[in-house]
């Protein structure tokens, strides 16, 4: 009886060991994983910089990303936008502007296996810069283009 006891005991301890290294593996992991970037707060955001502070600060620039738009707008409320990630694992595209009064312009997802790719129109206050931050499984990549308009379309 005292052999069995010692048995469970030790199938106990060891048991109880495994988990403790799951645990702690499992912990590292989420610890290496990028934030996830709050994105009700930079939708609610009133200044670009409250909307980058909401993703988590600048993202490091990324040339798999394609953003194309014109380089002069004549009209700011129809600006076309085109944007594409090369980047795995894209799960988010956010469309930013500098000079809006509402930073966030748009916000596209992509659930997985699909192509990264987004066109529409966004309206632009007035001459600034346009940003695409892309979210992905490694944490927020960017790219940005200026633009200049000439009649501006917030207002």
């Amino acid at each position: 009886m005292r052999s069995e006891i010692g048995l469970q005991r030790r199938q106990l301890l060891l048991a109880a060991s495994a988990w403790t290294a799951a645990s702690a593996a499992g912990a590292a992991h989420l610890a290496s994983v990028a934030p996830i970037p709050d994105m009700e707060l930079a939708f609610a955001a009133r200044t670009f910089s409250e909307a980058i502070a909401a993703l988590g600060g600048m993202p490091p620039v990324s040339t798999q990303i394609s953003l194309e738009l014109p380089q002069i707008a004549e009209n700011g409320a129809l600006v076309p936008i085109t944007v594409s990630s090369q980047l795995r694992a894209t799960r988010d595209i956010l469309i930013l502007v500098d000079v809006n009064p509402q930073p966030v312009a748009a916000c596209f997802s992509f659930p997985d296996g699909t192509e990264a790719f987004a066109a529409t129109r966004i309206r632009l206050a007035h001459s600034g810069t346009v940003y695409v931050a892309v979210r992905t499984e490694e944490g927020l990549f960017a790219t940005s283009r200026a633009i200049q308009v000439t009649v501006g379309g917030c207002g």
